[in-house]
């Protein structure tokens, strides 16, 4: 039985149900089931996203921008294998079997693009009335201590870090759960 003919019997056993459904005022656990049956069976087919890295996003739509968005996923993942050479700041990630599936995949089944890891840096000692205090950065790029505010910048890549006094580099960071 195909997924189409299993998706029609489900459907006309759902539809056969419904009217004793309705009738009793409320789905009956049997109607109520082959409703998300019927759901279910409609998203066999659907590719799950990957997640990759921005890097990765950025080589394939290199690629479509270069080619055109219906060029052939062979010609993306032939591109990307013969031009992201040893120079590239990512290369070793090619190097791997299984991100080399999970860009086939990307390029094949589409992707969403990996978030990136946020910290903030605790202030060791400096607890307030207001809590936890943190660094946080002001518009015009000077560092100063604070409590956790949302509405300020408190909350930096590991690249952004990395770019602050090296004192910083001593103190605790403390992952951002994504909300």
């Amino acid at each position: 039985m195909t997924k189409d003919e299993y998706l029609k019997t489900l459907q006309k056993e759902e539809d056969d149900n419904a009217q004793e459904a309705e009738d009793n005022g409320y789905g009956s656990g049997y109607y109520d089931g082959l409703d998300y049956a019927v759901g279910l069976v409609g998203k066999l087919d659907e590719p799950k996203k990957v997640v990759i890295p921005q890097f990765v996003a950025d080589w394939i739509e290199k690629e479509k921008v270069y080619y055109s968005d219906e060029v052939d996923p062979m010609i993306i993942a032939y591109w990307i294998g013969n031009h992201v050479g040893s120079s590239e700041s990512h290369y070793e990630w090619m190097k791997n079997i299984y991100n080399q599936k999970l860009l086939l995949n990307a390029i094949a089944n589409g992707y969403e693009v990996e978030k990136e890891k946020k910290y903030r840096v605790k202030l060791p000692g400096m607890i307030g009335d207001n809590g936890q205090q943190y660094i946080s950065k002001s518009m015009d790029d000077k560092l100063f201590a604070c409590a956790y505010r949302d509405y300020l910048e408190q909350e930096f890549t590991k690249e952004e870090l990395e770019k602050f006094p090296d004192w910083i580099q001593q103190l605790e960071f403390e992952e951002v759960e994504d909300e």
